[in-house]
């Protein structure tokens, strides 16, 4: 079972702080997600003690139908400029993300580094689901982040 990667880059008029508590929390990924049905925070694991893990509910579509889909998942804080996330579903797939950041002279640079991990036969559905998916995550992030941020707002007074 081999790995695919994509990388996708969004630019938040945000500061580099306010991006990264965002990031930290999968809670504030619920309205943004398009597959998140529900989340529920879990005790921390031994083998990642300062992660925070959930219990996430997905509704994969497939064809006409929607799956629900149920795995576990992970954030951690790395650092100020960098948080890693996992997920782990079945049948044996796994999510690997590196989100990266930068403070740039209007905000954050958001460089996010996925690898999948799925068997052969449905990888490439995988792949595309998960690519789709966080594209449209950091897209409404951008919306909500920045309208809930005075300085990134306009002034038309």
């Amino acid at each position: 079972m081999s790995g695919t990667h994509f990388e996708l880059e969004q630019d938040f008029e945000v500061e580099l702080s306010v991006l990264h508590a965002f990031l930290c929390d999968l809670n504030n990924y619920v309205p943004l997600h398009p597959l998140i049905e529900s989340i529920e925070e879990l005790s921390p694991s031994k083998d990642r003690p300062r992660a925070r893990r959930y219990r996430v509910v997905d509704r994969v579509p497939f064809g006409p139908f929607k799956l629900r889909v149920a795995y576990i998942a992970a954030l951690e804080s790395i650092d100020e400029n960098e948080v890693h996330g996992n997920a782990w579903q079945f049948p044996l797939i796994r999510l690997h993300t590196v989100y990266s950041l930068a403070a740039t002279s209007a905000g954050t640079r958001l460089v996010e580094n996925v690898t999948v991990h799925a068997p052969g036969l449905i990888r490439r559905y995988v792949m595309g689901q998960a690519k789709a998916a966080h594209v449209e995550t950091l897209s409404k992030m951008k919306v909500l982040l920045e309208s809930n941020n005075p300085v990134a707002r306009p002034d038309h007074s």
